[in-house]
């Protein structure tokens, strides 16, 4: 009945094609709406046909598990799984995971791709773990993964307490980045055998066990999630801050957050400056303890504190001692270093037709030496936000684009030799949007904005062309760098303003400087009177 219900298709590229629709009773269950499936091209109708038939068999097994099981959640026992059997029980999705892709892998870039499904966001360099090094960090938990968690819960009959759960998603998520390496290996003609199998402890049905005693305070996440209604952060900032909050919880093994004291927090300190990360093999440092996770972590209790949700605050007497780090150079780009840097935009050559990312790597650089503007109020820039106001050539640096630290819109006048190498006449000759980089048709939660990751590969091809130095930073070093030349030839108070820094005093936030004014001040920066590629490396681009 499956083949009738189902047609076999051939597809524009020649390749045999299948798609089922779930039913709806199992849909949400199931993950996903529709299963679609193609198979090679040089296959016979009848063994396409076979191909087929087989597919169909291992989504109706599954389809009619998920009814077998399909009985309200809330009636079944909440099992608080143990490390070792959520561990297992993701293994069991793993093995699903081979049997539903294995033998077709596809492309290996796709799968390059799929990686960044839990990839968690915290640095740039983040982006190129390999499944290895990920392993301990708290890893994104995308819709898709809580679906396919779900799935396999429905399909075994289990109901699993908060805590287990977010061990259950962590465990899927790490064994997903492996399987991803799997069909990077098998899409390369890579069938050796898969090693990762026998490190999986074996799944065993838990006995019922007697549920938990039911928070009697307030949850963890909930404070967090009043929070973020409530003071409105960022997302950036409320991404991060839900992973540390996160890595709290797994900590303490419970969500009730009126049964933390003080002793925990400092257990929770201890823990993250003593135990070395798996990925990494090192602690945590001091400073981001500090300011990241116990910073996240005294807002959140002290926001509930104010609003009579908790009695005190477990985290606002904890200390860390951070001894300060030592400057061992200025953290401003130097003269050999920017003119590396700006040379090597001069010279880049684009791509037929250009990609954004090839603009960014030519015009940023330059931008930000003129102007100390920060990276990503560069890389968000759109061809809206360059224009002709009272005589002078501006760029609008605004929220409305994407992220600007200070929150406040500023206008900032282009320094003439933008101008005269041709930056305007780039932005008039640009497409309506972005100028540096692809709009996504839909931003992920959790993910960071295109703009962001824009700035993150010009830093990293920063460091690629040779400024290697890990004192100071790739992109960040313009914004010193402007003030240190900027220093005693700009007015201090318009230096504040062209940066985006906030007024050093009350009497300074009064008035505005018009962009004729600005423009003046810019124009007393020294030029960069560079040729292309002056610095540059053989052999580097």
């Amino acid at each position: 009945m499956a083949l009738r219900m189902v047609r076999l298709t051939r597809s524009l590229s020649g390749r045999w094609a299948a798609r089922k629709v779930i039913p709806a009773d199992v849909r949400e269950a199931y993950g996903q709406g529709e299963a679609k499936r193609t198979w090679d091209a040089g296959l016979t109708e009848g063994q396409a046909k076979a191909a087929m038939a087989a597919w169909l068999a291992e989504i109706e097994n599954r389809i009619a598990a998920l009814r077998a099981v399909a009985k309200p959640a809330d009636t079944l026992p909440a099992l608080d799984l143990s490390q070792r059997e959520c561990r297992a029980l993701a293994g069991l999705w793993y093995e699903d995971l081979k049997a539903r892709y294995e033998a077709n892998p596809g492309d290996a870039e796709g799968w390059r791709i799929a990686q960044e499904e839990v990839i968690p966001e915290e640095t740039a360099a983040t982006y190129h773990l390999t499944a290895e090094e990920a392993e301990g960090l708290p890893l994104r938990v995308s819709p898709w993964l809580k679906r396919e968690a779900v799935a396999l819960l429905a399909c075994k009959g289990l109901r699993l307490t908060d805590g287990a759960t977010d061990r259950l998603h962590q465990d899927m998520a790490s064994l997903w980045l492996r399987f991803a390496d799997l069909m990077v290996q098998r899409a390369q003609g890579d069938w050796s055998p898969d090693p990762l199998p026998r490190t999986l402890p074996a799944w065993q049905e838990p006995a019922a066990k007697a549920p938990k005693e039911e928070a009697k305070g307030p949850t963890i996440t909930e404070l967090f999630d009043a929070y973020v209604r409530e003071r409105q952060p960022k997302e950036r900032t409320s991404v991060q801050w839900r992973r540390y909050i996160g890595r709290l919880e797994r900590f303490l093994g419970h969500d009730d957050a009126s049964r933390i004291t003080k002793a925990d927090i400092v257990r929770f300190k201890d823990h993250l400056l003593t135990v070395p990360s798996k990925a990494t093999g090192k602690t945590l440092d001091a400073n981001t303890v500090r300011n990241a996770y116990l910073a996240a972590a005294k807002a959140v209790f002290q926001a509930a504190v104010d609003n009579g949700r908790l009695p005190s605050n477990p985290v606002a007497d904890v200390k860390v001692r951070a001894p300060k780090k030592a400057r061992l150079r200025d953290p401003s780009l130097t003269d050999d270093e920017a003119h590396l840097i700006l040379s090597a935009a001069l010279s880049v050559t684009y791509s037929q037709p250009p990609h954004p990312a090839e603009y960014a790597r030519r015009w940023v650089p330059w931008i930000c030496a003129y102007t100390g503007a920060r990276v990503s109020e560069i890389t968000q820039l759109r061809k809206c936000d360059v224009v002709e106001r009272e005589g002078v050539w501006a760029i609008h640096i605004t929220p409305e684009a994407g992220s600007v630290k200070t929150e406040e819109a500023r206008w900032v006048p282009l320094h003439s030799h933008l101008i005269e190498q041709g930056f305007v006449a780039f932005v008039q000759a640009s497409r309506e949007g972005p100028l540096f980089y692809v709009p996504r048709k839909e931003e992920k939660p959790g993910q960071p904005p295109a703009y962001k990751r824009t700035g993150e590969r010009l830093a990293a091809w920063v460091r690629e062309i040779g400024v290697t130095d890990p004192a100071v930073q790739p992109n960040h070093g313009w914004r010193h760098r402007f003030k240190t030349v900027g220093r005693g030839r700009l007015d201090a108070e318009a230096r504040d303003r062209i940066a985006g820094h906030k007024p050093r005093t009350e009497g300074e936030a009064y008035g505005t400087w018009t962009l004729r004014s600005l423009s003046e001040q810019v124009e007393k920066l020294p030029r960069y009177d560079l040729p292309a590629g002056q610095g540059v490396r053989s052999g580097e681009s």
